[in-house]
This record gives structure tokens, sequence and C-alpha cells, in this order.
């Protein structure tokens, strides 16, 4: 029984697949932070008219067209949870625009609420309208939609089978594979179960857990030896997982059957939370330890473009070069 995925699941708002608990599915698919079959709430931008939208005259120095946009957009993006209030001068600073200028941007921005004025210190924020901004796009999001276009790209870049993957309990669900081009090319089992201790891909959803949880779930999926690699003892295991969060990728190495080895990688939402994993299962033949760390950085690359297209904060991964021949 090797690391292999199974079924697409469209994981649109309100429709969950009957293998999986709703709650797996919600926390993937419901970006209000409410229970299933709650509301969304938006805040509505004011309908304000400025005095700059009744006439097209423009005051000297004004930046107009593209300029003017780039601008106001580099405003909003002055602000982080780091600093999520700025005076004046520091804006004027950062961004290099005279005071003048930044005054005219920031009004135009206090208008429709993307940015507010704190009256008692004068600071700028971000204005409440920014939230409607993110609603609109967290309800594009789908993991499946997403990953879809990434997973084809790295089967086609390694030539072995890539895998999609969520954690229930002690469970990993594969919910979608695509085929690589090399042969032989493992057998996919749509909706395959897998306790997580013996799956690189279980594993890889594991990352964010606490020594205990990790221990936990470990013990609680009652672990035996599948392959004389078989990682069996709660703390050797607990040991291992910190190696694989430290690299950020994990491996299957014969310990679901002998002859086959997986590399797997989390996937995250806009929060920064795991919520799926991508992984390439190979036979052990092709995929020797010479050729591990190749096909693990395009198996981490392929998990940080999911990432950014779920609304995750990664750092951009470099364009993937292609595996060498193995």
């Amino acid at each position: 029984m090797h690391e292999s995925f199974g079924s697409f699941i469209v994981m649109r708002r309100g429709h969950t697949n009957s293998d999986l608990p709703a709650e797996s599915c919600f926390r993937l698919i419901d970006m209000d932070g409410g229970k299933a079959g709650s509301k969304q709430t938006t805040i509505r931008p004011l309908n304000v008219t400025t005095k700059a939208s009744k006439t097209s005259a423009k005051s000297p120095g004004e930046p107009g067209g593209t300029q003017a946009i780039e601008r106001a957009v580099s405003i909003l993006f002055a602000f982080s949870p780091d600093r999520p209030s700025l005076r004046i001068p520091d804006l004027a600073a950062e961004l290099g625009l005279n005071k003048s200028t930044l005054y005219r941007l920031l009004h135009a921005l206090s208008a429709v609420n993307l940015v507010r004025r704190d009256e008692d210190t004068g600071e700028y924020g971000l204005g409440p309208a920014v939230l409607d901004l993110a609603s609109c796009f967290l309800s594009t999001l789908d993991l499946g939609v997403n990953a879809r276009p990434f997973l084809e790209a790295l089967a086609a870049e390694c030539g072995e089978t890539v895998n999609l993957a969520l954690l229930d309990g002690s469970d990993v669900i594969r919910v979608d594979n695509v085929k690589g081009s090399k042969t032989p090319q493992l057998v996919s089992q749509w909706g395959l179960r897998m306790p997580v201790y013996c799956s690189a891909s279980g594993k890889a959803l594991l990352l964010d857990h606490s020594e205990e949880q990790i221990k936990q779930i470990f013990l609680g999926s009652q672990p035996k030896a599948r392959t004389g690699h078989t990682i069996v003892d709660a703390n050797e295991f607990v040991r291992r997982m910190a190696q694989w969060r430290e690299q950020g990728w994990t491996l299957n190495d014969e310990e679901s059957e002998v002859g086959i080895r997986v590399i797997g990688a989390p996937i995250r939402d806009f929060s920064g939370s795991i919520v799926a994993s991508v992984s390439v299962s190979a036979p052990a033949f092709r995929l020797d330890e010479k050729a591990i760390p190749a096909l693990a950085k395009s198996v981490l690359a392929c998990a940080q473009e999911i990432s950014g297209s779920m609304g995750a904060h990664t750092s951009k991964p470099k364009s993937r070069r292609l595996i060498p021949k193995y």
C-alpha cells in the first residue's frame, strides 16, 4: 500500500466530500471564520464623493493616471502587522513622496474607507474597506481548483506521480493525484487512507503540531511495522519530525511499502495554517538518495506556489530547474 493519491475533491462553499468529516472540509472552504451555514459579513466602503471626483482639473504637481494608482497602492502596502499605523512624515520618508502629494492620496483613500486617520494620534492605518476586498478574494479560494495546475506542472517536470492530501485525525486522505510520464508508474487509489506515521504526506501535515500533539496522534494510530524501515517508536518519530520541520519537507523512506519512496511538503492557507500537503511518490530505484535533494526542492517549491495561490504569505519560490534524469 504505497502513497498514491485519489479523487479530486471540489471544495466549494457549502459542499463537502462524504469521506471527510465536515470540520476538515469546512476549515478549508469556509473563509468566514464562522460555522457552516453562517453568512459572510463584509464592510462596504462608504459612497463618498470627493472634490477631486467632481472635476477633472488636477492640482499642480498632483500625480495622475498610472503613477497615482501605483503611489496609492504603495501607501496601502506600507502598513503591516508590525506597523499597523504610521504618521505622515514616516510614510513620506518611506515612499519618497512629498507631503502635499501624500495628503491628496490619503484623502482619496480615506474617502472610500481604504485608510482611516486616528483623530487622537494623527496616525493613519488601513480602513474597514480592506476587509471587503479581502473577503472577495477569500470567497474565490478553492484548494482543489487552485492546486491542480501546480500538481500537473510538477508531474510534467519530474515524470512521477504527484499527490494532494488532507489530514483526518491520525490518518491522511488522498484527494487528488496526477500521473507522471515515467514507467512504471505507481497505481493510484482514490480516497485512500493511510496512517500519518508512515506517510510523507501525513508527516508534512503535522509539521506545525507540538511534540505532545504529534506523540498523541502517533500513539492513537497504533503504529505497527509495515516494513523494516517503519518508525514505530514515539520518541524516535518526534525526533525525526523535528528534523523534517527544520528542512521544511518530509520523507517516506520505504516505510509503508518496500521499494517506494515519497517526498512531501505542507500547503498553507491565507492564515498561515497547514491545510493540505503535496507529495511525489516514485520507485526507490529511481528516487535514490542522490535524487532526493533535487526532487525535494521541486516539491517544496510546488507547495509554496499552491500556498501562495491560497493567500499564504510565502517567499516567492525561485524558478524550479528541471529535475535531472535519474
